[in-house]
């Protein structure tokens, strides 16, 4: 994209002075519009001090033509707005005159090319400019994201804790992995430390001595109870 807005916009000014005229020749019958001014073209081997053009309408009445100041040396105009290889030595200006048919007559061969050529050729540099910024623009944000996803994956590769998979029975235990008795962390096996559980020794039993029971007397209700005997 950024390379074809570059084009369009270097290509400003090269249109085809030939593709581009409404009228070619050295004398003739041409009809005039008066849509918008002509722009009267000749071969850059044409010297600007030489060149001579008449436009007379149907009376045979002579009709304004806007030449070109020419340089101190007289080979080209001042001001030319003609591609490489062409001079644009005057103009047929609408406001001098109207449409109409009219008879040319020339020194040397004339293209006649409408003056809004120039507006096509603007407003495409302006869109050849704004596709290479575009274009540039898109390139330079995917630059940057493709900097910062690689910066993301060097961060997340070095920090992030390598997950080691083991089959056959592997249980994981608290971001580890058991197998077999071993453990594994980051890619290692590391030696597991058993703890057994004490083992305690059943004491004998003591045998239980008999023990003696002391009875009381049973107890006497008052009716029971003897007086006592009288010693006397």
């Amino acid at each position: 994209m950024y390379a074809v807005g570059s084009e369009n916009v270097d290509d400003v000014g090269e249109w085809d002075v030939r593709e581009e005229s409404e009228w070619n020749g050295q004398s003739g019958t041409y009809y005039f519009d008066g849509s918008e001014d002509m722009m009267v073209i000749v071969r850059n081997t044409v010297r600007c001090d030489t060149f001579e053009l008449t436009i007379k309408d149907s009376t045979g009445d002579e009709q304004y033509y806007s030449d070109e100041y020419c340089t101190e040396d007289g080979t080209e105009p001042v001001y030319d707005n003609a591609p490489e290889g062409w001079h644009q030595l005057g103009t047929i200006d609408t406001y001098y005159v109207e449409n109409g048919t009219y008879e040319i007559n020339a020194s040397s061969e004339v293209y006649l090319v409408p003056v809004g050529i120039w507006g096509e050729e603007l407003g495409q540099a302006v869109g050849g400019f704004l596709s290479g910024v575009g274009g540039g623009l898109l390139v330079c944000c995917g630059g940057v994201l493709l900097f910062f996803g690689l910066i993301l994956g060097l961060t997340v590769g070095e920090g992030g804790q390598k997950i080691t998979v083991i089959q056959n029975g592997g249980m994981p235990m608290g971001g580890q992995m058991m197998q077999g008795g071993q453990m594994v962390q980051g890619g290692q096996m590391m030696q597991q430390t058993t703890m057994q559980q004490p083992v305690y020794q059943q004491v004998a039993q003591t045998p239980v001595q008999p023990q003696t029971t002391m009875q009381q007397p049973a107890e006497q209700t008052v009716w029971e109870q003897k007086s006592p005997e009288n010693p006397f």
